[in-house]
Parts: C-alpha cells; sequence; structure tokens
C-alpha cells in the first residue's frame, strides 16, 4: 500500500507505509525541513560539474567554491550542473543556500527511498526519477537516486553515485553540432528523463529473456522445479512498476498543468516520453500475465508428476491385488486343504502368480494406460 497526494500542481508518490514509519520515527519531533540522509556512508560527495553552453562556446568546469557558483553561470546560455554524491549534507545546505532551494526540496533530495514525482513552485520544477540497473554478479536491482531541479537560468542534476549514463549526451552537448539555442534547460530535462526511459526498456529485455528461459525449462523438463524463480521475476517486475508507474504520473501531470518551465514548443517531447512509459506499463501488465502462466506451466507439470506417480503406484497394485487374494487363500491354517499335500502344488502357485502377474502387465501396456 501506497501513500498518494495529488493537487493542480503536485504530483508525489510515496514509499511504503513501513519504511514511512520507520523515516518518520527518525523525524519525529523534528521540524518541517530537517535533513536527515538516508544513503549509505559510502555516498559521499564525488565532484560538482558545471557544463554550460552558448551559441558559439561552451565550458565543462568542476566547482570547488560554491560562493562563485553564481558567477560562473553564463548569462543567456544553457548552465546544467551535476551534483554527485548525496552523502554530505552540509555540502547540499551550502548549495541549497546560494539558489535558495526549499528546504523542504533538499528533503526529498536526501530522502534514498523517496519514489518518484514532479512538483512545481515560482521558482523551481523539481523532478525525482530513479536509474535502475542489474547487478549481474548478484542478479539483483540497484537504483540510482537522481533529481532534477529545473530553474529560469540553470538545471541542476542530483545524483547518488556516479553513472555513465549521460555521457554520449554531454560529448553532444559539448560538440554542439546541433544548433545551440535547442539546447535550452527543458530541452536538457527531457533529454535527461528520456534516456532513463530508454534505459528501463533493458530492464523488459532482460526480463524478457529470463522469462522465455524459464519457459523453455519447463516445457522441455516436467522435473524442473523454477517456482523460485518465477517468484523473483514477479518480484522484479513489481519493483520496476512501481517505480515505472509514479513517473508516468508525473509526466503526465506535467503535461497537464502546462508547467511554466517548459516551452510551448518542448511538451511534444514529454509527450513521447508519456508514451513510452505508458508502452512500458502495458508491458507490465502482460508480463505479469506471462509469468501468471509460466507458474499455472509449473503447477500443471507439478500435477502431472503426481499423476504419473498416482498411475504407477495403481498399476503395481493393480497387479499385486489378486496375487495377494491367492496367497492370502493359501496361507490359511486349515487343515483341510487338498492342495498342500499335492507336491507340486507349491511351484504351480508360482507359476500361476508369474503368469497373472505378467498377462495383467501386457494388458494394461496393450490398451497403453501406461
Amino acid at each position: 500500500m501506497y501513500l498518494c497526494a495529488l493537487n493542480k500542481k503536485n504530483f508525489t508518490m510515496k514509499i511504503p507505509q513501513s519504511k514511512i514509519f520507520k523515516l518518520m520515527k527518525t523525524k519525529a519531533g523534528a521540524p518541517p525541513g530537517t535533513l536527515i540522509n538516508t544513503f549509505a556512508q559510502t555516498s559521499v560527495h564525488e565532484s560538482t560539474r558545471l557544463i554550460s553552453v552558448s551559441d558559439d562556446s561552451n565550458q565543462d568546469i568542476i566547482i570547488e567554491d560554491f560562493e562563485k557558483l553564481p558567477s560562473r553561470l553564463w548569462p543567456e546560455a544553457t548552465n546544467w550542473l551535476i551534483f554527485t554524491g548525496l552523502g554530505d549534507i552540509d555540502k547540499l545546505e551550502h548549495l541549497g543556500s546560494v539558489f535558495q532551494i526549499n528546504p523542504l526540496i533538499i528533503e526529498d533530495i536526501l530522502n534514498a527511498e523517496h519514489l518518484p514525482k514532479a512538483e512545481e513552485t515560482d521558482e523551481f520544477l523539481f523532478f525525482v526519477i530513479k536509474i535502475l540497473t542489474r547487478n549481474t554478479e548478484t542478479d539483483s536491482f540497484e537504483t540510482n537516486h537522481v533529481c532534477f531541479l529545473l530553474g529560469k537560468r540553470f538545471i541542476i542534476t542530483f545524483l547518488q553515485r556516479n553513472t555513465s549514463l549521460f555521457d554520449n549526451f554531454i560529448k553532444r552537448i559539448k560538440t554542439v553540432k546541433e544548433s545551440p539555442h535547442h539546447y535550452t534547460h527543458d530541452y536538457i530535462l527531457y533529454q535527461l528523463i528520456d534516456i532513463i526511459v530508454d534505459h528501463y526498456y533493458l530492464l523488459f529485455n532482460q526480463t524478457d529473456e529470463k522469462l522465455e528461459e524459464i519457459e523453455e525449462i519447463l516445457m522441455s523438463d516436467q522435473s524442473a522445479d523454477m517456482t523460485s524463480m518465477i517468484q523473483q521475476q514477479k518480484r522484479e517486475l513489481n519493483f520496476i512498476r512501481r517505480n515505472i508507474l509514479p513517473v508516468a504520473e508525473a509526466v503526465r501531470i506535467l503535461l497537464k498543468i502546462e508547467s511554466a518551465f517548459i516551452k510551448k514548443h518542448n511538451r511534444t517531447f514529454f509527450n513521447d516520453i508519456a508514451d513510452h512509459l505508458q508502452h512500458l506499463l502495458s508491458a507490465t501488465d502482460n508480463y505479469r500475465e506471462t509469468i501468471t502462466s509460466l507458474y499455472e506451466l509449473q503447477m500443471m507439470n507439478y500435477s502431472n508428476r503426481m499423476n504419473n506417480v498416482m498411475k504407477s503406484l495403481t498399476i503395481i497394485a493393480t497387479i499385486f491385488i489378486p496375487l495377494t487374494l491367492i496367497t492370502g487363500i493359501y496361507g490359511m491354517n486349515f487343515t483341510y486343504m487338498p492342495e498342500l499335500s499335492l507336491r507340486w502344488s507349491y511351484p504351480a502357485v508360482l507359476i500361476f502368480i508369474v503368469a497373472g502377474g505378467t498377462a495383467m502387465y501386457l494388458y494394461m501396456r496393450q490398451k497403453k494406460w501406461f
């Protein structure tokens, strides 16, 4: 169950209630906007990088002194600030004071469990999203908490840790192959969100391959137990959907409210993102049906194996029941049983038992009962 809040200019989808309660326990009694770092101690601040693009030149520098940062922003140019590493509250507070960022926004940036959302104020457009990657060694998902803060003169990207996902886009900006004025702040926001959404397709391709592999195994080997793998795929799919659904809702809300930070001619690009996210959500529904079918196939294999066992036991019992009847009759200790005095009665009964059992076996085989 998730907590949701929705109004005209704000959309947010919070984390599962169990984690909310733990977070609220930590913040109990603290005033609004109290900063609590929920990231691991290893998530230290790595760098603050400023990329500026104008009509005829560009700059790519590392910022050491935030006090000098406003003077490094080029007027009438596109300024993109990349803040990597969210483990240093002091530096985030310092950056927030330089750009007059609301402490509530800084609080959301420091919340590693915050699910994607969009929020617009008079000064900023704030967007939260997750980069999802699969760790091939542990075969599990890793998340990179990413926040975008779009202002009138700049766009800031807050990264939990460094990623190579945006490298090609950065190279494209710096080469200025396209018209420089095309790289407006809202267009950069679109490009970054689009890159992350396109990366989601890779996860779906991996999921598709795993489901096909499970299906092939279940079809070729009825004795295979794939229940744990099926359950794992179900958990992973729910995890992906839980992170994609609020992104789709946030983009939809941005388009609905006609955000002042997104130029009219760039809305088409955000519509394209919304279409991609809708396609991914439809894919999750299809994968859910596939997982349900695989689970039913697994249960059918279990049932078939159990039926085979029961059939084998029934055949054995059917063959031996009449033979048991014979041995039971001659196991009675009556005095006057004429067969007991005959010399060949014992081997005769044995031959009859073997012949009777063999005849029943051949009859069942002829009827194709097994």
